[in-house]
């Protein structure tokens, strides 16, 4: 599939309180799929103590990515995967976090609920998974909006 979803960053509070509501626990792996420059991984293996890997196509941000990462001594806690999200294997993550619109939310759900363990959690931030019930849902005050998230998980 060649679906085209636009760069948008994300608050990074808002982002983290969103990761939040899959209860982290210490050691566990976060995969974001649409990565940008790993912001979210990148935050998530600092404030959860979460292992971070961010999976995106386009190469300039791939290497914001790395660039991060080493620059923030996150190497070997945090990656970053080249490539295509829908081609990805998701059955490492404990939690995958969303911000990639309904239409490809849609599109990616059975890749995502066929490949990942039973007891991982998806968090997507603002967009539904269509033909899926969400175990919760709520939204979480950012700087200039409320933001919406749905927490799913695989049974």
């Amino acid at each position: 599939m060649n679906v085209k979803v636009p760069y948008v960053p994300t608050p990074t509070s808002v982002a983290m309180e969103i990761i939040r509501r899959a209860k982290p626990q210490p050691g566990e792996v976060i995969v974001d799929a649409g990565a940008g420059e790993c912001n979210i991984v990148i935050e998530a293996a600092r404030i959860f103590e979460l292992i971070g890997l961010g999976v995106e196509r386009d190469p300039v941000l791939v290497k914001r990515c790395l660039e991060k990462i080493n620059a923030e001594g996150l190497r070997g806690r945090v990656y970053v995967v080249w490539g295509d999200i829908f081609q990805f294997n998701y059955s490492i993550a404990d939690i995958v976090y969303l911000y990639l619109g309904t239409d490809v939310n849609k599109e990616l759900a059975p890749i995502l609920f066929n490949t990942l363990k039973r007891g991982a959690r998806v968090v997507s931030h603002d967009f539904e998974i269509p033909g899926y019930r969400p175990v919760e849902s709520g939204s979480v005050k950012g700087p200039l909006r409320e933001h919406r998230y749905y927490l799913y998980i695989k049974t």
